[in-house]
C-alpha cells in the first residue's frame, strides 16, 4: 500500500473588486504506515497555478454576471491545462460586498458543479477572516512565533480580521470598509458611485466638501471618511467601546478583548500599505490606494509590529484552496456510493428528558435546499463498550426519524467504525457515512468528497453558508 497520495485542489475567489483561481497539490501521507489502523495527513502543499487578477463582472449594482464569472473561470482552467474533472476538492468563496448580491447564492452552487467533482460553495465573513489569515501566513506566523497575531484583510467591499493564538484562531470581526466602497471616475476623478457604508459617514460632513466642484476639496472629504473608517477598525482591533459610526460598519466581532503582538495586512489594499511612493491614487477608479495610506496613518499600524504577509491580494484564494481541507479518520463507516455529498448541515442534539435529541433541531434544516442533515456528536466522556452501545441505541432510533438520505455522522473522536457497525446491525444495510476525526459546531456545513486513493479516510471541509442579503 503507498504511504502517499496526491489530491488536486482549487481555490476561487469571487470578491467585491476580483476574481481569482489558483490550483494546488495536496500530498496526503500515512504517518503511521506500520499500525493496523491508518492515520493519514496533509503533509505539504504546493501551488501549480495562480490565474491573474480578474475584475468581477457585475450585470448592475445587485447582480453579478453569472455567464461572465463562468468564462474567467473557463479560461483560467484552460490556461491552467486542467480540466474541472480532475479537481478533486477545494473551496468556491464569495466574498465582501459581492456576498450580498442578489444571485451570489444562486452563482456559487451552480459554479461548485461547474467547477469539480469536490468543490465547496460557501461564503460567509467568519470563514473568510480564517482562510484569508491562513493564506497570508499569519496563521503560520502566530505558530512559528508563539504570539497572537492578528491578519487583516482590506478587500473592495470589507475589512476581515482574524487573531491567531499559537496557530489557533481566537476570534474574527468583519467591517464594511473597503477600497470599492467609493467609486470615482478615472479622468475627471468626480465621484460616480458611494456605498451605504460611505454614506453613512459622508452625511456627517459638511455639505459640500463630497460633492465640491474642487477636486481638492473632494478629495480632503474623502480622504475624511476613510479616516473615519480606520478608526472604526482600530476601535475594533484595540477592544474600545465602539463609536456610533463603528456599530454602524459592524458586520460581526467576536474578536477576544486582547491586544495582538504582530499584525499582518493582505487583500487588493494591503498592496499600498506595504508599497511605497503610489503615482496615481485613481488607479483603479475606486478609493483602494487613498485607504491603504490611511491605513499607515493609523494606530494599528503604527503600534503593533508589522509583518509583510506571505500573499498580499491573493491571501484569500489561497488560504481557500489549500487551508480549507480536512481529513477524517481512518476509523470510519460509509456506504461509497453515496459520496460526495454538499452542504450538509451539522445539527448538535438538544437535552430532553436527559437525552439527546437531533430529530427536533434537524426540522429546521429540512427544506428544498437541504434535504440532508448531519447528527453531530457531542465529545463523550465515557468510551468503554457499553456506553458506545447505549449512545448507538439512541442514535439509531433517531435517525429513521429523519426523511433524508444519506444518513450522515459526524465526530471528533474516532469511535465512527463502532458506531457505524452498531447503526448498521440495528438498520440494516443503509445509505451511511458515519465520519470521526472531525471537529463541527452548531452552524457548521459539512462537505465529504471520495475516498482516498488509499485507506478509508476522506477529505471534508467545514465551513458556514451565509448569505448576508439586505
Amino acid at each position: 500500500m503507498s504511504r502517499e497520495s496526491i489530491l488536486t485542489s482549487v481555490g476561487i475567489d469571487i470578491g467585491t473588486t476580483t476574481t481569482k483561481l489558483v490550483i494546488s497539490y495536496l500530498t496526503l501521507t500515512n504517518v503511521m504506515p506500520g499500525s493496523r489502523i491508518p492515520r493519514i495527513e496533509i503533509s505539504s502543499k504546493s501551488l501549480f497555478y495562480a490565474s491573474e487578477v480578474r475584475f468581477t463582472p457585475f450585470l448592475d449594482r445587485e447582480t453579478i454576471d453569472e455567464e461572465g464569472v463562468r468564462q474567467i473561470i473557463s479560461e483560467e482552467y484552460q490556461k491552467a491545462g486542467i480540466s474541472p474533472e480532475k479537481i478533486d476538492t477545494g473551496a468556491i468563496i464569495i466574498t465582501g460586498e459581492s456576498a450580498k448580491k442578489e444571485n451570489a447564492e444562486k452563482l456559487v452552487h451552480a459554479l461548485a458543479e461547474f467547477s469539480g467533482d469536490f468543490v465547496v460553495a460557501t461564503a460567509g465573513p467568519e470563514l473568510e477572516s480564517i482562510i484569508a489569515g491562513k493564506g497570508s501566513g499569519a496563521e503560520e506566523l502566530s505558530r512559528r512565533d508563539r504570539c497572537i497575531c492578528a491578519n487583516v484583510d482590506i478587500g473592495g467591499g470589507t475589512t476581515n480580521i482574524a487573531y491567531y493564538d499559537n496557530g489557533t484562531c481566537i476570534g474574527n470581526a468583519c467591517l464594511e470598509v473597503g477600497g470599492r466602497l467609493i467609486e470615482a471616475d478615472l479622468l475627471s476623478h468626480k465621484i460616480k458611485y458611494m456605498a451605504k457604508a460611505s454614506r453613512s459617514i459622508a452625511e456627517a460632513l459638511p455639505s459640500n466638501s463630497i460633492n465640491s466642484e474642487s477636486q481638492e476639496t473632494q478629495q480632503k472629504g474623502i480622504e475624511t471618511i476613510l479616516a473615519q473608517m480606520v478608526r472604526s477598525v482600530d476601535e475594533v482591533l484595540f477592544s474600545e467601546e465602539p463609536s456610533e459610526i463603528t456599530r454602524v460598519l459592524t458586520v460581526n466581532n467576536d474578536l477576544p478583548r486582547v491586544l495582538p503582538q504582530k499584525i499582518v495586512f493582505s487583500g487588493g489594499v494591503s498592496r499600498y500599505i506595504y508599497q511605497k511612493n503610489v503615482r496615481d491614487w485613481w488607479v483603479h477608479g475606486d478609493v483602494g490606494p487613498l485607504l491603504g495610506e490611511a491605513y499607515k496613518k493609523g494606530r494599528a499600524y503604527n503600534t503593533f509590529e508589522v509583518i509583510p504577509g506571505a500573499e498580499t491580494i491573493h491571501a484569500t484564494v489561497m488560504g481557500a484552496g489549500i487551508h480549507t481541507v480536512n481529513v477524517s479518520g481512518s476509523t470510519v463507516t460509509v456506504k461509497k456510493d453515496c459520496l460526495p455529498v454538499r452542504n450538509i448541515p451539522v445539527v448538535i442534539p438538544e437535552i430532553r428528558n436527559g437525552h439527546y435529541d437531533w430529530v427536533s433541531p434537524s426540522q429546521r434544516f429540512l427544506d428544498s435546499l437541504h434535504t440532508c442533515v448531519a447528527f453531530g456528536i457531542p465529545v463523550q466522556d465515557q468510551l468503554d463498550f457499553q456506553s458506545i452501545d447505549e449512545l448507538t441505541e439512541i442514535i439509531a432510533k433517531q435517525l429513521p426519524q429523519i426523511p433524508s438520505s444519506p444518513k450522515v455522522i459526524v465526530m471528533e473522536q474516532d469511535v465512527a467504525k463502532v458506531i457505524g457497525q452498531g447503526i448498521v446491525k440495528r438498520l440494516g444495510n443503509i445509505d451511511l457515512v458515519c465520519i470521526d476525526g472531525i471537529r463541527a459546531f452548531t452552524g457548521d456545513y459539512i462537505d465529504i468528497g471520495k475516498a482516498l486513493a488509499y485507506a478509508e479516510a476522506l477529505p471534508v471541509v467545514v465551513k458556514t453558508l451565509i448569505f448576508n442579503h439586505e
